[in-house]
């Protein structure tokens, strides 16, 4: 009898197995379905020394449709069945499919059909409906043809249960991976809830003793000033305290815009917004600004259109203040000596400007809106650096041309505060050019 590796010359090429990944088994098992015994006997015979992947095979048989199902659900792991179309009906195997694919949900087993009436050939889109992998007249079906036919049905009964193994591990492997995302993700928000806490109480305990040692200072001045001490030690002393005064100054300073941040992000920071017109708070600002522009010699101008001064806009004035202020503070830290800083304000017409598809924020039936710019004769601002504007601690190329210190967080605190506000902010730059900050409210109809 031939092996179940070779076909005669009248058979299509089987592939070698060797070249193919395929899971090992044990055993295969057949049902042989037909009303008739002889057919399972000639079946036995020649597929008794059958192996697939070095596995035998158990044959079953079964005399009727009704006495198939009942093995079929005891034996789930059968790999083919040969059906009888015409048994104790004429659509008997017909049905029997039926059952298989639909009744049982047995989707892996490989079925072939066979018949000793050509006549009783199913149509073509029963074949196709219930996956008949193949459908032979019982004349046809010699030895070799049978083995050839076995051989095929069970690589693709292997490759089935292969891909579907792979799926389920895939499947178990997603969902493992999904649950350790999930517990990462509620550990990552349970580590940020404690930053925020940690933050905020760090902060707290950092600013209450820090206003003390500010006061503390001034205090001292005033007690010197009227002192004994000679010129020389109140010169010392005066610097020191001068130096102590700076430092307390600019952790002061960190803390507050640590806490803004952290305020912001959690939702924490209420905004007040009431109507008004901000040209006052914008000229409050400057004037605030100018003595500290004076000490590198740049010259502040302002310039507010009449209709800009009497337009009113959706603000929080202390939020709107520091929003100004960081924006002043900005162009006046990178500026050279002896340059210029203008600010001007002028009311536009149609739509706002939109950094994005998201328009959520601002009201179809806006009209008009308040520009406020910026804009020094500085350095400029590289593209480089432009992705990473308003960005946390974002450190940029340029540098402070006075040593002034630098945290990274004042424009974060600024694009987040106008977007609480209903507006937009951005940066329009080129290097050696300057930059020109810009922020757009809406005006209040």
């Amino acid at each position: 009898m031939p092996s179940s590796n070779t076909a005669s010359n009248d058979e299509l090429m089987l592939i070698d197995d060797s070249d193919e990944i395929l899971q090992s088994r044990s055993q295969w098992h057949l049902l042989i379905v037909d009303d008739d015994e002889e057919i399972h006997s000639v079946t036995r015979y020649a597929l008794a020394d059958f192996r697939y992947q070095d596995a035998p095979l158990t044959i079953l048989s079964a005399y009727s449709g009704s006495e198939a199902r009942e093995i079929l659900r005891q034996t789930p792991q059968i790999a083919v069945v040969i059906i009888d179309v015409v048994m104790e009906s004429n659509d008997a195997g017909l049905r029997l499919v039926e059952c298989i694919r639909n009744d049982l949900k047995n989707e892996f087993v490989r079925l072939v059909l066979r018949t000793g009436q050509p006549g009783q050939a199913p149509e073509h889109d029963v074949i196709a409906k219930y996956d008949i992998n193949d459908y032979k007249n019982k004349a046809e079906l010699t030895n070799t043809r049978l083995m050839t036919l076995m051989t095929t049905a069970l690589r693709s009964f292997s490759d089935i249960k292969d891909l579907d193994d792979l799926r389920k591990n895939l499947e178990h492997q997603v969902h493992e991976r999904t649950r350790e995302l999930t517990y990462a993700n509620e550990r990552l928000h349970a580590v940020n809830i404690e930053k925020d806490e940690l933050l905020g109480i760090v902060a707290h305990d950092l600013k209450n003793p820090l206003n003390v040692l500010l006061n503390m200072v001034a205090m001292y001045e005033d007690m010197f000033v009227s002192s004994m001490l000679d010129g020389s030690d109140m010169a010392q002393i005066r610097e020191f305290l001068h130096l102590v005064e700076s430092s307390a100054e600019k952790m002061l300073n960190l803390i507050s815009k640590l806490l803004d941040v952290n305020a912001l992000e959690q939702g924490k920071f209420r905004m007040n917004l009431i109507s008004c017109p901000p040209a006052v708070l914008i000229a409050q600002t400057v004037e605030f600004m100018r003595h500290r522009a004076e000490v590198k010699n740049i010259a502040l101008h302002c310039d507010i259109s009449p209709e800009a001064a009497t337009a009113h806009v959706f603000i929080d004035e202390q939020a709107f203040g520091q929003v100004v202020e960081n924006l002043l503070s900005n162009a006046v830290k990178y500026s050279p000596h002896g340059k210029n800083v203008y600010v001007r304000m002028k009311s536009e017409g149609g739509n706002m400007k939109q950094e994005s598809s998201d328009t959520s924020a601002l009201s179809p039936q806006i009209s008009s809106f308040l520009r406020l710019e910026v804009a020094d004769e500085g350095p400029g601002i590289s593209a480089e650096d432009m992705k990473k504007l308003f960005g946390k601690f974002a450190r940029l190329t340029a540098q402070p041309t006075g040593g002034e210190d630098s945290t990274g967080l004042g424009l974060a605190i600024v694009k987040k505060m106008v977007e609480a506000m209903n507006g937009k902010v951005w940066c329009e730059s080129e290097l050696g050019k300057g930059a020109t900050f810009i922020v757009e409210l809406p005006i209040v109809a």
